[in-house]
């Protein structure tokens, strides 16, 4: 039996001796690979070729790649996405797609509301004033109160609705774009359920959370930062798929939103050098760090561990997350 722990450097760099130890000792005589993916897709094919099962997270898996792993039977994702995996595809090669289901919301939230205070609180521009000697209170501009701000969330997973109880919390009006959202459940949460358009014309803040997939890939464009009435601010803490970056860029320059903090951009490996959203006193980027914390690193070792186990032993039942369980009739 053979496990190919498979990622990118940046991904690589945490304590994969505790995944070692916990495979291997679940797993008697289990053969563990560490391979470090450099955008090639050959040589990824070639390691791959002779696997059980992956712990991945953000190399690409798609048709081709998945067509040629002939033994394999399961990618545990280090990650709550799965858009990196062609699941349609590992339907048909009877491998199991297992995202991460939970592991870092209370990380992700506190992020965003952390995103939210620093910029309306002008914490930038303070910043550099002081690390220029200026002790002036004023260079922050107009600072409003964050209590009674209409805070619209795009989409109401659970760290969505971790974003919307916390800004209830702080005193903001908050509001909910969301297919699954269901009025009565809204009314009982004491949030407001909005369209898009509306959503648009009334929001101080908007807070991206939305899963990607075909319906919201490039959802954020110019229109919609056109159609931004009161000039938000613009969080992302989702995935950058879900905005057009070229637009982000403009909706800035044209001031259609006031700042912008983002935890993800379109490349989870960014051109610094070319970024042109660098240099902004209205703008923080972080390197998709939201979901980091010891206690959330851990867990999500744990979860990938555990779901290999059980997909090795054929414990299917004890995997959390099987997205295309019905698929494989498991």
């Amino acid at each position: 039996m053979k496990i190919v722990i498979c990622d990118y450097k940046t991904d690589l760099a945490r304590d994969l001796t505790y995944e070692k130890k916990r495979l291997e000792d679940a797993l008697p005589g289990v053969e563990i690979e560490v391979y470090e993916y450099k955008d090639n897709k050959a040589e990824l094919i070639d390691m791959l070729s002779d696997a059980d099962a992956v712990i991945n997270t953000y190399v690409t898996f798609d048709r081709d790649v998945l067509s040629r792993c002939k033994r394999l039977k399961a990618i545990a994702l280090n990650a709550v996405g799965y858009n990196m995996v062609d699941v349609d595809a590992a339907s048909e090669f009877g491998v199991m797609v297992c995202p991460a289901s939970e592991y870092c919301t209370v990380e992700v939230a506190e992020h965003t509301m952390t995103l939210i205070f620093a910029l309306c609180r002008g914490l930038r521009k303070y910043i550099h004033s002081i690390e220029d000697h200026v002790w002036d209170y004023t260079v922050g501009g107009n600072l409003e109160r964050i209590s009674g701000k209409t805070l619209t969330v795009f989409g109401f997973g659970k760290i969505g609705k971790a974003v919307a109880h916390r800004a209830q919390a702080m005193g903001m009006n908050v509001q909910i774009v969301s297919r699954s959202l269901k009025p009565e459940k809204a009314k009982e949460l004491a949030l407001k359920l909005v369209d898009c358009d509306t959503a648009l014309a009334t929001s101080d803040i908007i807070s991206n959370h939305q899963e990607l997939n075909a319906k919201t890939a490039g959802f954020f464009d110019l229109d919609k930062f056109s159609r931004c009435a009161k000039h938000p601010i613009f969080i992302n803490t989702g995935r950058g798929g879900s905005v057009i970056q070229d637009d982000l860029v403009t909706a800035l320059d044209e001031g259609m939103i006031c700042a912008a903090g983002l935890d993800v951009l379109d490349s989870e490996s960014p051109d610094l050098s070319t970024l042109k959203l660098l240099g902004r006193d209205n703008v923080i980027i972080t390197p998709h760090v939201g979901f980091y914390s010891i206690q959330a690193a851990r867990d999500l070792q744990d979860i990938s561990c555990h779901t290999i186990i059980c997909a090795m032993k054929g414990n299917y039942d004890g995997i959390s997350s099987i997205v295309n369980r019905a698929a494989l009739k498991l």
